[in-house]
Parts: C-alpha cells; structure tokens; sequence
C-alpha cells in the first residue's frame, strides 16, 4: 500500500520498497514521518516536546546542533481519522491506478495476441536493447529509443527504469525484461487449462446447489415452532435406535403417500453427512441427532449452530435445550431460565454478573408434556399435522438430493471431465491459492455473468466452509462436485 500511495522518487517510497516486512516498514516509516536527520552524521532525531522558542537540539551522536521540530508521537496510528475529503483523494488515486493496470494488462495481452509472438520475440527485443548483453542499463535503454525515434521524456525513462530494475539497481537482467512483458492472466478463463465450457457448467452447478439449498432452507418453515429436536426425531426412531437411517425416512413418507423414490431418500442421507464436519465420527448411512438437527434447523439459527458445534449427540441435546428453554445473560452470556411464572415483574438477577435482564421461560420438567410434544413415558407424540408438515420436509430434502446428485454424474460424464479439471476450476476460483475465500466465489460468479444473490452465496459458503471457516479448500470444493455413487446413472 505505500507504494501505492507515496511518490516514487520519495524517501518513503524507497523505504517501503527495501523494507524486509510491514514491521520493519512501519518503523522506518515513522522515523521518516516524526524525525528528523543530523545533518552532520545522519542520525534520527524527535524532540519530547513543542519548542517553546528554541527549535535547536543536539545530536546524541556527534553532538552537533540543528534545528528540529519533529515532536515524538507514540505510534503512526495516533493520526486523526481519515476525512471525507481525505477518503475521496483516496479513492480516486485507487481508480486510477486500477484502470492504469487493467491498461497495462490489456497491452501485455495484445503484444501476446500479435502473430508469431513467442518468448523468443522477447529475447530478440532484450538482445536488441543490451547488444545481445546479459543485461542493459539506462543509457542501453534511451539509446534504443533513439533508434527506433520513439519519443520518450526523462521523467518517463525514470518511471520505466523504477518499474525494470528491481530496487533501482544499475542494470535490468532479461528476467527482469520479460516479467513486466509477459502475459501471465491470475484472473481469466486462459489460466484455465479445461475448456471455458467445462469451467461455465461446474460454476452453474455450483449455482443450482445454492438454489436447491434455498428450496430445502424454505420448506424448513414448515416445521413446528417450539417442538423440541428429541421429539421429533422420536417421530422417526420408532424402534429407539439413537439414529435414523433410510427406511425410517421413507416410513414416514409412504405414511402420506409421497412420490419421493427411495433412492432420493438414500441419496438425502449422504447429502446431510456430506454437508456437515463434525468432531466426532460419524457412520456412513446412520444419521445421528445432531446431524439430523442440521436439516430441521434454519441454516444461521442458533439452533442450528448448537447442532453443527456440538462433538457429540448427548452435547447437541444438553446445547439445544439451553437455547430452547433458557435466555441467555446480556451481559456475560450465561443461561438463565425461571422456576416460576413471572407475577408482574419479569425481570431476573443473573447468578454470576448480577446484571438484571427480562426472563419469561420457567423451567419444567414436563415441559413437552405439558406443550403436546410426548407423552407420560416420554414417547415422541407428534400431531398428524406436524408429522404431515415434518413428511414435507424430508420430501423437498430428498427430491433436492437427488436433483443435485443427478449434476454431479451429469458433470462426471463431461467430456475431459476428471480431478485435473476440478483442480483447473479451483484455480481459477482461488486465483492460483491454495483457497479460496466467499469474496474470490463471489468474483468467479460475477466474471462468468452467472447471477447469484447473496442469501445464493452465503448458502453456498455454508456447504463449502461448514463450520464457517473464513477459506475453503480443494478437498472442500471436490468432496460437493464429484458423485456420491459412481454405479448411478441419470434417466
């Protein structure tokens, strides 16, 4: 950034340039901004104080008195804030140097594009301008503009010596040539070793599980509010298993006479355990309680954060019945929940803060009994209705399931379509990393002209990051692309 923004001919602009790191940068660049330099021997020197009427100091080193008026401050960011004007100065020496680079880019690309341009027409131009040296220098340089009578100013020599020479060195070595020349796009579909055809249908199936997702996040309205998650996985596990597999699922849907086939109940199970990473081991085929929480629960719900962050089903029960039945403290965050009905004052005194805070959830332990949601044994006791708005559910979750299995063999049976080509999209996503982060999809959508809203992309980033981790990675975007069974084939 200083280089960016400081002049390329200052003292600041050179010591951005040679410095090692940002510490080391920002140190120097203090020393520069609050000191100032003997005149004798070079030294940094900042007063303690404004000068009351004598602006000389002593060199600590040689002893030699000058004048100074640098005042020491404790750091760079005791500045005041940028102003408005100060921002839009800022913005507008961003604007120009962006579109100077698209310019820059745009040449490199044409020199690239002309007919029988290759690496060495590069070197025949070094050779040419070094008198086929190992390297040129400034004079090589305006020498060779003289021949060609390309008009070029001193201060333009100056501006193309800072940007060939590296630190402003005496010479300019053919790497040094051919980096500022060469082609190389980071964020074009050339990077790309697959076709541009292949790169378009995995960013729209990409695409189309962000819609499916918003599908199955929708229909997640239907659930019943307040039901507690045991009752209704309950509803499912009639046998008491602790989990859930395929027929159980399927029960409940032949209970209404859905149209749902098994094979997208099947393929619904390994959706969920596809989608989730979760702490503990989890077995193919059985889905557990929090995994099952994870399809009840609205996507972004504390419920559903309970759910994904929990290491085990027992932890997932204890997390959502605190988020059910308690209010949490405003000011240290632990839970709270009444022993009675609140008489006219709902306020509470939190046990360990002893901030005070409005509470109206009393603590039973008959709640569900009392709400309708179990019976006297404890046995899940769901409504028809609330079992019909859960059958619902599980329908949409299946048939998205299977639309989204069937792009993934439709991508497997592309021509060329292998992990190589996978690995070239995420290339192009990631810009050459080894991630990619939600700005970089955002950026891959917008440059392929693939409309995507941001509720599209944030459910996208919640199957590629599930735990919300700030970058996903290759072994992120390949495990939601390739097919969850291979013998599959699409009608």
């Amino acid at each position: 950034v200083g280089k960016l923004v400081f002049l390329v001919d200052s003292k600041e602009y050179k010591a951005m340039r040679d410095a090692a790191s940002d510490a080391e940068a920002k140190s120097i660049l203090y020393l520069l901004l609050n000191s100032e330099p003997c005149p004798r021997c070079g030294m940094r020197v900042q007063r303690d104080g404004d000068s009351a009427g004598c602006p000389n100091v002593v060199c600590p080193a040689c002893t030699s008195p000058f004048r100074c008026f640098a005042v020491s401050r404790k750091s760079l960011e005791d500045d005041r804030k940028p102003s408005a004007a100060d921002r839009v100065q800022l913005c507008r020496l961003v604007s120009t140097a962006a579109g100077g680079a698209e310019n820059v880019e745009l040449d490199r690309k044409r020199v690239a594009s002309e007919v029988g341009h290759e690496a060495a027409a590069l070197q025949e131009a070094f050779d040419y301008i070094s008198a086929r040296a190992a390297s040129f220098d400034a004079a090589d340089l305006r020498r060779a503009f003289l021949d060609e009578h390309v008009p070029v100013s001193e201060k333009e020599l100056d501006l193309i010596w800072n940007r060939y020479a590296p630190g402003c060195g005496d010479s300019v070595s053919f790497e040094d040539f051919a980096k500022q020349l060469r082609y190389e796009p980071l964020w074009s579909a050339e990077r790309c070793s697959g076709t541009d055809r292949l790169l378009r249908a995995v960013l729209q199936a990409v695409l189309r599980q962000a819609a499916y997702d918003a599908k199955t996040e929708d229909a997640k309205a239907l659930i019943p509010k307040g039901c507690p998650l045991p009752t209704l996985f309950g509803a499912l596990d009639t046998l008491g298993k602790g989990y859930l597999v395929d027929t159980d699922f399927w029960s409940l849907l032949q209970e209404f006479q859905s149209s749902t086939s098994f094979d997208g109940v099947c393929t619904m199970v390994h959706e969920v355990q596809l989608r989730r990473k979760f702490a503990g081991a989890t077995q193919p085929g059985r889905v557990s309680v929090r995994e099952f929480g994870t399809m009840i629960f609205p996507a972004g719900s504390k419920e559903h954060r309970a759910a994904c962050g929990a290491a085990s089903d027992a932890e997932a029960k204890s997390a959502l019945y605190l988020t059910q039945n308690s209010v949490q403290c405003p000011k240290c965050g632990l839970h709270a929940q009444r022993d009675t009905n609140s008489a006219g004052c709902p306020m509470v005194k939190c046990l360990k803060c002893l901030a005070s805070f409005e509470c109206q959830v009393v603590v039973t332990d008959r709640g569900s009994i009392r709400n309708g949601w179990s019976d006297e044994a404890g046995a899940s006791r769901l409504s028809s209705s609330s079992r019909d708005q859960l059958h619902r559910l599980i329908a949409t979750a299946a048939h998205s399931a299977g639309d989204l299995e069937n792009d993934r063999i439709r991508l497997s049976q592309l021509l060329g379509y292998d992990a190589t080509c996978l690995s070239d999209v995420f290339s192009f996503i990631s810009q050459g990393r080894t991630s990619f982060t939600l700005a970089d999809l955002r950026r891959a959508m917008c440059h392929l002209g693939l409309p995507a809203s941001e509720r599209e992309l944030d459910l996208l980033w919640k199957r590629y990051a599930p735990l919300g981790e700030a970058t996903a990675f290759f072994s992120d975007f390949v495990r939601q692309l390739k097919p969850l069974s291979q013998g599959r084939r699409v009608a």
